[in-house]
């Protein structure tokens, strides 16, 4: 295909050159015949400006070489039939050089902007093509010739519509009507298709994302300008990764559910052992323990599980009573056994939201976490507002301990998956990154600052904001 390229434009070159010489000589012959051999004193070098014009065109800034033969051949058929210099000989070479400058200067930078056009069409992978007001393919870059499989001249002129998105994936026709480029056409906006397919030449089709922008002139639509992408493996990847997805979640679902169940026996038998065994009390931690690791493992599923309604969407947005859930919160952490808890509410009556039931999972992980990560007699306050923020009303909830605090170099990454604490204390796993996502999803957020500000020793606060429902 270069081959032939490079031939048609060495042929093209030698035709110019042929033609440009041709009409030199016949301008010159003409002019010598009219002023020498008829005596015909009429000025004919209007002649000279056609190849000059030409040269310009075709060779940018060599037309002044062309314009300085024909000024010389001017000046000097001027002077044999004058027997004198003539002065207008003078000006009108003057002429033939400022006509091939400023020719040959609009002629290269017009060639250069469109080399740089084209440069910038063929150096991208993207499809590119560009059709009138007909749908008529105008122009197309080397990229989409490539993926549709056609040549140059077999698309050039043709009805793309009909070439390359006659038919749906489906097999059905494929109308105008429904095409995103005639929609560009007809209304004059941007359109876009993301899951599309085009044909090839040879009959197979292959998934694209494309766009179209009409090509507007004072006010009039000239035609468009299509660009596409072919997402084969983008398609490909989507499938692999949603096959690996289906195929963890069913997994997840059926460990989930075979562990719950053995760890419900595992329970039952070690709290029958505790209420039924004759043990020493200091031996009951030998129960006492796997019975809460048990616990903590059906817990863990079920944040698990909780997660994957975030993750697919399936949580229901509906009218919520945020201050019963903190009361609810509040009576069930009252009384830990072997623990002196005590928590201090201050509430409104009701505070309304567009929230999940779920919502209460975000104050019971984190005031059950001040609770687990502390030691001896702890007080947490849970404070409750309806405050501004832009102009829009939230409820701001403050859970406030005086435990041993959360380090500053940990505050950041707290709410990321499987963070550890520090100091041999147990982690806090999932919970937080629950909380997050869980806030994140009612459209609020969640951050952790010190009780005391500049002193983190002296318990950790956690903020919760919310947006109210305002109707």
């Amino acid at each position: 295909m270069e081959e032939v390229k490079d031939h048609s434009a060495l042929a093209r070159e030698r035709y110019n050159k042929l033609l440009l010489t041709a009409i030199i000589l016949a301008c010159i012959a003409v002019t010598l015949y009219v002023n020498l051999v008829m005596g015909i004193n009429a000025v004919y070098t209007h002649l000279f400006y056609i190849p000059i014009i030409l040269a310009g065109i075709w060779y940018h800034q060599r037309a002044i070489l062309v314009a300085l033969f024909l000024g010389l051949a001017h000046i000097s058929i001027s002077y044999f039939d004058a027997s004198y210099i003539v002065p207008d000989s003078f000006i009108r070479a003057s002429i033939f050089l400022i006509v091939a400058i400023v020719v040959g200067t609009l002629s290269e930078n017009k060639d250069r902007l469109y080399n740089d056009i084209h440069l910038l069409l063929e150096s991208t992978d993207e499809g590119i093509f560009g059709v009138d007001t007909s749908g008529r393919c105008t122009f197309i870059n080397r990229s989409a010739l490539r993926q549709i499989g056609y040549t140059k001249d077999e698309v050039l002129g043709k009805d793309t519509h009909d070439l390359i998105h006659h038919t749906r994936r489906d097999g059905t026709p494929c109308r105008r009507e429904q095409c995103c480029v005639v929609e560009s056409l007809r209304t004059g906006s941007g359109c876009r298709d993301s899951d599309d397919i085009f044909w090839r030449k040879d009959g197979t089709s292959f998934p694209v994302e494309y766009s179209s922008y009409p090509i507007v002139v004072d006010g009039e639509i000239k035609g468009a300008v299509v660009t596409f992408m072919d997402i084969t493996d983008r398609k490909r990847s989507e499938a692999e990764i949603l096959d690996a997805r289906r195929q963890a979640e069913l997994y997840v679902d059926l460990m989930g559910h075979d562990i719950n169940n053995m760890n419900q026996i595992g329970m039952s038998y070690l709290e029958l052992g505790l209420m039924n065994l004759s043990i020493q009390e200091e031996e009951k931690i030998y129960l006492e323990k796997p019975l809460e690791a048990l616990k903590n493992s059906t817990r863990l599923i079920d944040t698990v599980r909780k997660l994957q309604r975030i993750r697919e969407g399936s949580l229901k947005h509906e009218k919520v009573d945020m201050c019963q859930m903190l009361r609810e919160v509040a009576s069930e952490f009252s009384h830990v056994p072997g623990r002196e808890v005590a928590i201090r509410l201050e509430s409104a009556g009701e505070c309304y939201l567009n929230a999940d039931p779920l919502l209460k999972d975000v104050f019971m992980n984190i005031v059950g976490n001040a609770i687990k990560h502390s030691t001896g007699p702890i007080t947490v306050d849970i404070r409750e507002e309806r405050v501004f923020e832009d102009s829009r009303p939230y409820y701001r909830v403050d859970i406030s301990d005086n435990g041993p605090g959360i380090p500053d170099e940990l505050k950041k990454r707290l709410f990321g998956r499987y963070q550890r604490g520090v100091s041999g204390v147990t982690g806090r796993g999932l919970g937080l990154y629950l909380v997050k996502n869980l806030v994140t999803d009612f459209h609020g957020k969640v951050w952790v600052e010190d009780r005391v500000p500049g002193e983190p020793s002296k318990g950790a606060r956690f903020v919760i904001m919310l947006p109210a429902l305002t109707s």
